[in-house]
């Protein structure tokens, strides 16, 4: 393999890659990345077997080829060169990187003990902007877990309601529940609802930022697969039973208090300070925010809102309420509240396609 590429492109390609490839791996192929080159077009593919990143450039290719060599090494190496155009050549034992003016050679590995790397192939199911799977994926990520001993809270569901055209994400883990449905395009009754790990959604995410091209997903082969422009992202699917969260849904609402975003965000970061266990406190256009840790000591900060329905008192954790409040597009945030022992629902006023569910907690 010989080809030269722009050490901008080259750079992007190498880190986009590296986003799959885990820091502690089960066997020495993994700490790897895939160079392929051919048909005038530099591929650099990354795995850990859960999550397949493979990105694509435009490149002046004299030789095609293939070859795999430390993913650490190479990032390190192109990252820290000059401007201007980077040689990439393999030879039997060695990948020789070259730029004005330095060298770098170091060891390969064998391309053939490389897991194999799908292509897309057929149509997609559905179509979504950047834009609005970057929103889905933002404001539901903060719901999912981060504890393994229960693989499916760490994934999100992702489902179609083919009626309507929509696709919806839904996060849990088991404290706060988070889903976002937004507008598709394409088949999409055609896809396959699934649990995908919340981190490949992230890094689908992360690659489409910056993009105003569209995200391509479909289902092949039990693994979810998506395209933005010049990268394809893989992801195993997660077995297992997604909780029946509709049922968690409170179905009625006693008292809604709507607020300044901005107002309530800042409010509960300064109670946070001494406690994350917060008490709230609901009166007629007020809503009072206290905070107490033993032997640390308390806060209390009185705020107005607009009141519909009463008076109430109710815990939440602070983190996660802040969560959710900051995920709420617009200016103003309403919270429903049925009794303190239900969950309060969070979302804006005048938007129904998120919603945050959280738990409260009990008061002393």
């Amino acid at each position: 393999m010989k080809v030269s590429c722009e050490k901008e492109k080259l750079n992007n390609l190498i880190q986009t890659a590296l986003r799959a490839v885990s820091a502690r791996v089960t066997m020495p192929i993994l700490s790897g990345v895939l160079l392929s080159a051919q048909n005038n077009t530099l591929s650099v593919c990354g795995t850990d077997l859960e999550l397949t990143i493979k990105a694509s450039s435009e490149a002046r290719v004299e030789k095609e080829g293939s070859a795999v060599a430390s993913g650490k090494l190479i990032g390190e190496i192109v990252k820290n060169l000059p401007e201007g155009d980077i040689q990439i050549e393999s030879e039997e034992k060695t990948l020789t990187i070259s730029s004005d003016p330095g060298v770098f050679s170091i060891k390969i590995m064998s391309p053939e003990d490389f897991p194999a790397v799908p292509d897309w192939e057929g149509e997609e199911a559905f179509t979504v902007s950047a834009r609005e799977f970057q929103t889905a994926v933002s404001q539901t990520s903060r719901a999912s877990s981060n504890d393994d001993k229960r693989p499916v809270l760490t994934g999100s569901l992702v489902e179609k309601n083919a009626k309507d055209g929509k696709i919806r994400i839904v996060a849990t883990d088991s404290y706060r529940l988070a889903w976002k449905e937004f507008e598709a395009t394409g088949n999409v009754a055609a896809w396959e609802d699934c649990i995908i790990p919340t981190k490949s959604l992230v890094e689908v995410a992360r690659i489409a930022s910056g993009h105003e091209a569209d995200i391509q997903a479909r289902i092949h082969e039990r693994q979810a697969m998506f395209k933005v422009e010049n990268s394809t992202v893989r992801s195993r699917l997660i077995e297992g039973q997604f909780p029946q969260y509709r049922q968690l849904v409170p179905k009625g609402e006693k008292i809604v208090v709507r607020g300044v975003k901005g107002d309530l965000v800042a409010a509960i970061k300064r109670a946070l300070i001494l406690g994350h266990n917060l008490r709230l406190s609901i009166g007629d256009g007020s809503l009072t925010i206290r905070a107490e840790t033993p032997d640390i000591g308390e806060s209390s900060e009185t705020i107005s809102v607009e009141v519909q329905g009463g008076e109430m008192e109710v815990g939440f954790n602070g983190f996660y309420l802040v969560d959710g409040i900051s995920a709420v597009e617009g200016e103003e945030v309403e919270i429903g509240l049925d009794d303190p022992q239900k969950p309060g629902i969070i979302k804006a006023p005048d938007d129904q396609s998120y919603t945050y569910i959280l738990m409260p907690m009990r008061l002393r």
